[in-house]
């Protein structure tokens, strides 16, 4: 028998606006092993009848199954039978909402046009149904566990925003009630860390879903729980992870329980801008969700419009700029609110003008991932400010140009591979020391028409060094030290201790910069410090340069004192001022931020006696450049006619990392700025 056949939602108008058509699914009523039937009909989503949304993964079994409608059969997994079969009541029609069935995926024009309004479906829906999949053991004791975790933290006040962070954790008195809890239940705790791998945690369309709802119940089979109750235990969940970014997806589902919860005031936000319904900017959602998955690569970047900065109000990528006068910010807001008005009353004209929206940021499944991925990377370095923030998640794990992407162009689709150095804007390298007039200088980059060369970023800056010699990539395991001594070793062939004073940039010793390095200088004991992804994204970066600069010298100091078991060849007042640093770190601290920072990377030593961290795939002869608008400098491969983007790095120097060097070239002409073509 043929497939069932799609009714075409009613055409966009020619002129004025057009409803936001759906289809709604019409669920029989049954149970047991009886056939699935349905039929569909198509509404306008802010003028229909009650409905509940359905909120699911869509599985990793390829295995299918058909249900029936309107008498004819259409093609579904087994994830979403499973689901059907639970929420289908006995006696009566379910009036439901479900992606797979009720958005034609068949056709690429009305998966785009329903795309660009889902946040409205859920936003509407009167409630969300997040599926979870079928029972488990011990699944009643988990959601009986997370239901006392939840009237704990709520309490609390919710958000555990007053709980402080050591060198060893986080510590409060909520916290340490639910882990007297959890320890005084093994067996549960077990099978609440296995519950929380289920594939719904890592699917990036959920988050969306969750967020616009405004309320989500959790099923499993005959099993129920308000979402929010589910996901105020996820953050002991996370505490209790030890490997490296495993923990990052529950960071994420935990920040959205705390947006979602009354009062939510104290909750560190990167952007100045409340905009309702948004994570914040699209850059940081897309950090958030790096590790998370999805069937199509393009919803990486598509599943983020309905709830970040930049997605609902797109005006943001033509008017932001960075300033810390709260005066000017005031101003900026009320022009931004009066930009956004205006845009919107002549979008209402006539369909597909866009005013204010780039291209960068419609869903268009006619364009494939790479060039969706390519185009969104250009508008995230051309929308006003102009840095290239963006940059910093380009993680090659293979050799640069090994497939269809340019180099410079992030595969978000791919897990994060290491840490961020520059991605959470702690350093100025290509800016200027405490302001920011010097933006990106981007060549063949218009913000509202196509480059001529879309696959090359044409971009200034200028040339610091070359690479000397490197380390093995650092791979070592959440267990593992990092071996400092060994590195040092493939770097100078020489023995790590005994300490000793040589001339080096700074005045500090050699075996201190090695691990500072290490350390990217004040951003290990941050990112060691910091519980959860906003916390860093809060920081100040005035406060990190001082706070934590010297909290890096102290841990490393730390390490050197204990460590060393050789005759010290330092004078007395080396030793002393190495022994008072020490009285103030960590050599927990500094085995964290290590772990952290270094992980996947490689050490390296450039031609003028700079030592730095770079990508792993970085090669000695690569460059190390500053490009204008980058927060911290880049590894290039010069090749015959063009570079290569091999990744960020971290070199130790103030005054490439703090901008000092960028504003003698910028002033005083004090390198030659240079034009690099990258592909």
């Amino acid at each position: 028998m043929d497939q069932y056949r799609y009714y075409p939602l009613p055409p966009i108008a020619e002129y004025g606006t057009t409803p936001h058509f759906t289809r709604h699914l019409l669920l029989a009523p049954g149970g047991g092993r009886d056939p699935l039937s349905c039929s569909l009909t198509i509404v306008d989503i802010q003028n229909a009848p009650r409905y509940e949304a359905l909120s699911y993964s869509w599985g990793r079994n390829s295995a299918v199954n058909s249900l029936w409608c309107e008498g004819r059969p259409l093609t579904i997994r087994m994830n979403l039978d499973h689901a059907l079969r639970n929420l289908r009541l006995p006696n009566q029609a379910r009036r439901l909402w479900v992606d797979a069935l009720c958005i034609d995926q068949s056709n690429t024009d009305e998966r785009s046009r329903q795309v660009q309004y889902m946040r409205l479906i859920y936003k509407y829906a009167a409630r969300t149904i997040v599926w979870l999949g079928l029972r488990s053991p011990g699944i009643e004791e988990v959601f009986r566990l997370s239901q006392v975790i939840a009237e704990i933290r709520h309490a609390s006040g919710g958000s555990y925003a007053h709980i402080k962070t050591t060198e060893m954790g986080p510590v409060g008195q909520e916290l340490d009630l639910i882990a007297d809890i959890l320890d005084a239940h093994p067996q549960t705790l077990s099978d609440l860390v296995q519950f929380f791998n289920r594939e719904y945690f890592m699917r990036t369309w959920c988050v969306q879903e969750v967020v616009v709802s405004a309320w989500c119940v959790a099923k499993c089979e005959d099993l129920e729980i308000d979402f929010m109750s589910l996901l105020s235990s996820a953050i002991h969940v996370n505490m209790r992870r030890s490997s490296m970014f495993a923990a990052k997806p529950l960071e994420f589902w935990n920040m959205i329980y705390m947006l979602k919860q009354p009062g939510r005031s104290n909750i560190p936000r990167k952007s100045e801008h409340d905009i309702e319904g948004s994570v914040g900017p699209i850059l940081t959602g897309l950090i958030s969700t790096r590790d998370f998955k999805a069937t199509d690569p393009r919803d990486k970047i598509f599943s983020l419009f309905g709830i970040t900065d930049e997605g609902l109000m797109p005006v943001l990528a033509l008017t932001q700029v960075m300033s810390s006068n709260q005066n000017s910010l005031s101003l900026l807001k009320r022009y931004q609110r009066s930009i956004a008005d205006y845009a919107e009353s002549v979008n209402k004209t006539r369909p597909g003008i866009d005013f204010g929206r780039n291209k960068a940021l419609k869903p268009d499944y006619s364009k494939s991932h790479v060039e969706i991925y390519r185009d969104f990377t250009r508008f995230m370095m051309r929308k006003s400010p102009r840095l290239l923030d963006v940059l910093s998640h380009v993680q090659h794990l293979g050799h640069p140009l090994g497939d269809m992407f340019p180099s410079w162009v992030p595969k978000w689709h791919q897990p994060r591979s290491a840490s961020l150095i520059g991605g959470i804007g702690v350093f100025l390298a290509g800016l200027c020391d405490g302001h920011f007039p010097y933006f990106a200088v981007l060549h063949d980059s218009p913000l509202t028409e196509p480059s001529i060369r879309p696959n090359v970023l044409s971009i200034d800056g200028y040339f610091v060094d070359r690479v000397l010699a490197l380390s093995d990539v650092i791979d070592t395991s959440v267990d593992d030290a990092v071996p400092v001594e060994p590195l040092w070793n493939q770097l100078f062939g020489t023995s790590f201790f005994p300490l000793c004073r040589q001339p080096n940039r700074g005045g500090d010793l050699p075996q201190m910069v090695f691990c500072k390095t290490l350390l990217a200088g004040p951003l290990g004991p941050v990112m060691a410090a910091a519980t959860a992804v906003l916390d860093i994204l809060a920081h100040d970066g005035e406060n990190i340069r001082e706070k934590y600069s010297a909290q890096a010298h102290s841990d490393a100091a730390v390490y050197l004192r204990l460590n060393e078991t050789s005759p010290s060849l330092l004078s007395p007042t080396d030793i002393a001022s190495l022994e008072e640093a020490a009285s103030r770190g960590s050599l927990a601290r500094f085995a964290r931020s290590l772990e952290i920072l270094s992980y996947n990377r490689k050490v390296y030593l450039t031609q003028n006696g700079f030592l730095g961290i770079g990508p792993r795939v970085m090669n000695v002869d690569d460059e190390v450049c500053v490009l204008f608008g980058g927060r911290v400098p880049f590894i290039l491969r010069r090749m015959h006619d063009h570079h290569v983007f091999i990744g960020e790095t971290y070199i130790h120097d103030d005054a490439i990392m703090w901008g000092k060097l960028t504003e003698g070239v910028r002033f005083r002409s004090q390198l030659p700025i240079m034009t690099f073509d990258i592909r």
